[in-house]
């Protein structure tokens, strides 16, 4: 998998374990009462990898715009014209 897609998985598990925290905090009474250490590391895993996917993938559109920004340079390192764009 591509650090974009792993990016998206964590993202949107955060947000869907998020929510269903949520829910289940305000449904039951007690909530979490001896889970509190695993849900408390379950987040730290999906915020640290949700963070270092994101931080990986911004890394690689940089990356990519770069060598594009590259290539569209002309030989003798003049910007090609409007004209020559179109």
């Amino acid at each position: 998998m591509d650090s974009e897609t792993l990016f998206y998985v964590f993202g949107i598990t955060l947000t869907v374990s998020a929510v269903l925290v949520s829910f289940a905090g305000l449904r039951m009474k007690g909530f979490p009462g001896r889970a509190m250490p695993a849900i408390v590391i379950w987040f730290v895993v999906l915020v640290g990898g949700t963070t270092a996917f994101s931080v990986i993938y911004a890394e690689d559109v940089e990356s990519e715009d770069a060598a594009q920004e590259h290539e569209s340079v002309l030989p003798g390192g003049e910007e090609p014209s409007q004209e020559a764009v179109h």
